[in-house]
């Protein structure tokens, strides 16, 4: 099978990142510790990396298995729906997993350090 390369947007991935995660950490709040930041973290990057493993190898196992491990969780149902959507709607071309994150405060202010990878480096 031929590997097909793609092309990918300059924009960091720290920064489309902290983008996608947006809405549930302005839900938190400024106050929020950074538990609870990394909590969101990781909730939106298994969204993000199911969709970009499901797309770039055309099926719905990832995110068949991240609705079954939530099922019966009407709110958290919800949020992982709106999370999907918010990502074929505004990020349906970046097709980047999102590797390695870390997050520090400085300033008051929460910074992201996130790694791209490519998802045909990973079968």
């Amino acid at each position: 099978m031929k590997k097909r390369h793609l092309k990918f947007p300059n924009r960091k991935i720290s920064e489309t990142f902290l983008e996608f995660s947006s809405p549930l950490l302005d839900a938190i709040g400024q106050a929020a510790t950074k538990d609870q930041v990394e909590k969101v973290l990781q909730i939106t990057y298994s969204v993000w990396n199911s969709i970009v493993l499901d797309t770039s190898s055309a099926c719905e196992k990832n995110i068949s298995i991240l609705r079954e491990t939530i099922k019966g969780d009407q709110m958290a149902s919800a949020m992982i729906e709106q999370l999907i959507s918010r990502k074929m709607e505004l990020y349906t071309d970046d097709l980047r997993l999102i590797g390695e994150f870390s997050i520090t405060q400085k300033k008051g202010e929460w910074r992201l350090r996130a790694d791209a990878r490519d998802p045909s480096t990973i079968r």
